[in-house]
């Protein structure tokens, strides 16, 4: 009888989910389940080393190993041959932040806004929430440098704006943050974003 698969701790949640190639006429597609796309975003966009990246995802590191691995291989053969690549993703958990400068209405979004909010997202309802002071309302603060590490700390996984600086944008990008153009947001609307 076969063990049973242990649950892989996972926070990335790409916004985009299939990638196909220009011209390709395959009917076979390539998927990536939420370990392996976990797996790549921990070694490869953040540059771990397997065994910080294995404890990230509660799995021994020769486990971790072999998810990477298959990962690899689905993405070079995905790219080689010219297949569909589909991100399988399970948005039952996510983490979002905005910056404004009002706390009882979320409008303007902006890096610079007076307040940071982070809000996690459980089964369509919101199971934490935090208001903090932005440390980059400042006028010589510098949004890149004060606010992907604090999301990152804080496992956001989208940023909603309507304003982002190139800077921002790539430092966001490097740390697999997924930006959202958008004006304003309600309570309402936030366990409904996925």
């Amino acid at each position: 009888m076969p063990r049973h698969k242990c649950r892989r701790a996972t926070s990335y949640q790409p916004l985009i989910t299939r990638f196909m190639p220009k011209g390709g006429v395959h009917e076979e597609s390539i998927t990536l389940i939420p370990e392996e796309i976990e797996a790549l975003y921990l070694m490869d966009l953040l540059g771990l080393y397997q065994e910080e990246a294995a404890v990230k995802m509660e799995v021994s590191r020769p486990t971790f190993a072999r998810i990477i691995k298959t990962a690899r291989q689905k993405v070079a053969l995905a790219l080689l041959c010219g297949q569909e690549l589909h991100l399988e993703t399970k948005r039952d958990r996510y983490v979002i932040a905005f910056c404004c400068d009002e706390k009882e209405r979320y409008e303007n979004l902006h890096p610079k806004g007076k307040y940071l909010f982070i809000f996690t997202v459980q089964d369509q309802k919101i199971e934490h929430f935090l208001c903090l002071e932005n440390p980059a309302h400042g006028k010589d603060m510098k949004p890149p440098l004060l606010l992907t590490p604090l999301f990152q700390e804080h496992g956001v996984n989208f940023f909603l704006t309507a304003t982002l600086g190139q800077g921002l944008k790539k430092t966001l990008a490097s740390g697999g943050i997924q930006v959202i153009s958008k004006e304003s947001i309600s309570e309402e609307e936030i366990p409904k974003l996925f």
